[in-house]
C-alpha cells in the first residue's frame, strides 16, 4: 500500500498481546516486553476536519493540497482555515476551484504566510484559487514570492485568484504574475463581489486587461481601500485591445473603485493594431466610478492611444451611465492630463504640482470619502489609508 503524506488512509488495525499490526500497510510492531519503550518519529498532521461545521483546518502544504483536491472534486462549499505558515515549494499546485467547481466556502488564512506558490502552464484561471464563486470569501491571506503565469490565450491570472465573483478581504501578494491576456496582482478578473483592503507589490504583465490589483473589474464589482506598489507592464499584441492601470486595467460597467492608489510604473510596448488605454489608476473607466483614488509617481506611458495620469479613458453610455471620476489625483508620472480621452465629458482629476500638495489631495479625498469607513493620512511623503 502506498502511504502518502497529508492523505487519510484506511487500514486494518490488528492488536495482539505483544504486537500491533497495520495489516494492509504491511507495518508490524512486535516482540516487546512490559516496560520497553519503542522509539518513533513525531507524526506531523497535515490537516483536520470538523464535519459539524464542514471545516478543514490546514497545518502544511500537503494539507492545503488535500483541500484543493476536495474543492476541485465538487465539494465547493467547505470552509478552509490555515493554522500555520504554509510552504508550497515542493507542491505541484493545482488552483483551488475551476470553471465547473467555483469555490463558495470561506477561506481564512489567519494572516499566516504562504510561500513557494508556483503555477505555470496553460491554466485558464491561475492563482492560489482558480475561481471563487458568488458568495465565496477569501480573507487574511499573505502570499509571498509567488510565481504565477499562464500562456492560455484567454487566461485570467492573479495572486489570490484568476477569477472571482465573490469577496476577497485583507490579502497581500508579492512576487510576479504574468498572463497572455488578463492579469492582476491580487485577482485577474473580479466579476461582481468585492475586493477590500488588499495590496500587491507583485510585478504584473499581460496583453489584454492588466492592473496592479486587478486586471478587470466588471458587473458592479467594488474595489475599496486597495493599493499596488509593483510595476505593471503590457505588450499590445495583434488586434487585442489593451487596458492597463496602476490599480485596475479595465473598470467595467457599474464597478466602483474607492480610496485606491498605485505607486508603480505602468508602461507598455507593442505594434499591434488594437486600441490602447493606459492610466495611473485605471486604463479605462468604462461606465464605472472612481472616487478618491491616486497615482503618485513612476512612469505612465503607452505606445499610443489614450493615456492619462489617472485614467486612459473615461467612458459612459446612455444605458448604463457611469464614467464618474471624483477627487482623483496624479503626481509626477510623465502625464500632463488626468484623463487621456474623456468621452464622458466630466471627471475631477488634479495634478499634484506646485500649489496643489499631497496634503491638499488628502483633504479633498477625505471630503469625498465622508460616508466611507476609510480615510487618508499623510505621515510620510505619500498618503496611506487607515480605518476611521
Amino acid at each position: 500500500m502506498d502511504l502518502q503524506p497529508g492523505r487519510y488512509t484506511t487500514v486494518n488495525l490488528v492488536l495482539g498481546r505483544d504486537r500491533i499490526e497495520l495489516d494492509d500497510a504491511g507495518i508490524n510492531v512486535s516482540d516487546w516486553e512490559n516496560g520497553t519503550s519503542i522509539d518513533g518519529a513525531e507524526a506531523n498532521e497535515a490537516y483536520s476536519y470538523d464535519s459539524n461545521t464542514k471545516t478543514i483546518t490546514i497545518y502544511s502544504g500537503e494539507g492545503l493540497k488535500v483541500a484543493a483536491d476536495v474543492v476541485n472534486s465538487g465539494d465547493t462549499d467547505i470552509n478552509i482555515i490555515l493554522d500555520n505558515d504554509i510552504d508550497l515549494s515542493d507542491i505541484d499546485w493545482t488552483p483551488i476551484g475551476d470553471y465547473y467547481n467555483r469555490y463558495t466556502g470561506t477561506f481564512d488564512g489567519g494572516n499566516y504566510t504562504i510561500t513557494g506558490l508556483t503555477v505555470t502552464g496553460s491554466n485558464e484561471y491561475a492563482g492560489l484559487f482558480g475561481r471563487i464563486g458568488s458568495g465565496g470569501t477569501v480573507k487574511n491571506v499573505v502570499l509571498k514570492d509567488v510565481q504565477i503565469e499562464s500562456d492560455n490565450q484567454y487566461g485570467c491570472v492573479g495572486g489570490v485568484a484568476g477569477n472571482s465573483d465573490g469577496n476577497i478581504e485583507n490579502c497581500s501578494v508579492s512576487g510576479s504574475v504574468s498572463s497572455r491576456h488578463t492579469a492582476g496582482g491580487v485577482v485577474g478578473q473580479q466579476f461582481g463581489g468585492s475586493i477590500t483592503l488588499c495590496g500587491s507589490s507583485a510585478t504584473v504583465k499581460g496583453t489584454g486587461e492588466v492592473g496592479g490589483v486587478a486586471g478587470k473589474t466588471d458587473n458592479s464589482a467594488t474595489l475599496t481601500a486597495c493599493y499596488a506598489t509593483g510595476n505593471v507592464t503590457f505588450e499590445r499584441a495583434s488586434t487585442i485591445n489593451t487596458f492597463a492601470g496602476g490599480v485596475v486595467g479595465l473598470n467595467g460597467t457599474g464597478s466602483i473603485l474607492t480610496a485606491c492608489y498605485a505607486t508603480g510604473n505602468v508602461t507598455g510596448t507593442g505594434t499591434g493594431t488594437g486600441s490602447c488605454c493606459v492610466g495611473g489608476v485605471t486604463g479605462d473607466n468604462f461606465n464605472g466610478t472612481l472616487t478618491a483614488c491616486y497615482h503618485a509617481n513612476g512612469t505612465v506611458s503607452g505606445p499610443d492611444g489614450a493615456t492619462g495620469g489617472v485614467a486612459g479613458q473615461n467612458f459612459k453610455d446612455s444605458m448604463f451611465g457611469g464614467g464618474i471620476i471624483t477627487a482623483c489625483y496624479w503626481g509626477d508620472n510623465g502625464q500632463e492630463q488626468g484623463i487621456g480621452y474623456n468621452q464622458a465629458g466630466t471627471g475631477e482629476t488634479t495634478q499634484v504640482d506646485g500649489p496643489t500638495t499631497w496634503q491638499t489631495a488628502v483633504d479633498a479625498m477625505n471630503t469625498a470619502l465622508n460616508s466611507e469607513s476609510w480615510k487618508y493620512v499623510l505621515n510620510g511623503a505619500l498618503p496611506t489609508l487607515e480605518e476611521k
